[in-house]
């Protein structure tokens, strides 16, 4: 819902993310599940999923507009929620990696 009504009024990416940031955080913190290392793939393309995304609609707003994030009529709503949903996962777990700092290493014995 958050990341919906950011694509018209204001908040959205940040708020959401923030949502479900927390709530990661929650699972980790009942011990569901452990904090990921920061060398997995997965967890690095979400990170920079929204940001591509942004620029990558931006881009395409000065070939098809003629104006950086200028939408072509008729595309700019569902433009606007993607980069929302985009930057809202990656907001999330950005913000879910700094609060949960970094993992616990393992001994080797």
């Amino acid at each position: 819902y958050m990341c919906w009504v950011g694509a018209k009024e204001p908040g959205g990416a940040f708020q959401g993310g923030t949502v479900l940031a927390a709530m990661w955080l929650l699972v980790m913190i009942a011990g569901l599940k452990r904090v990921p290392s920061i060398s997995q793939r997965w967890l690095r393309l979400l990170v920079i999923v929204g940001p591509v995304v942004f620029l990558a609609i931006g881009v395409a707003g000065m070939v098809l507009a003629n104006a950086f994030l200028a939408y072509p009529p008729g595309y700019a709503k569902p433009l606007i929620v993607a980069v929302e949903v985009a930057l809202t996962l990656s907001i999330g777990v950005a913000l879910g990696l700094l609060a949960a700092g970094p993992p616990e290493r393992v001994q080797q014995q």
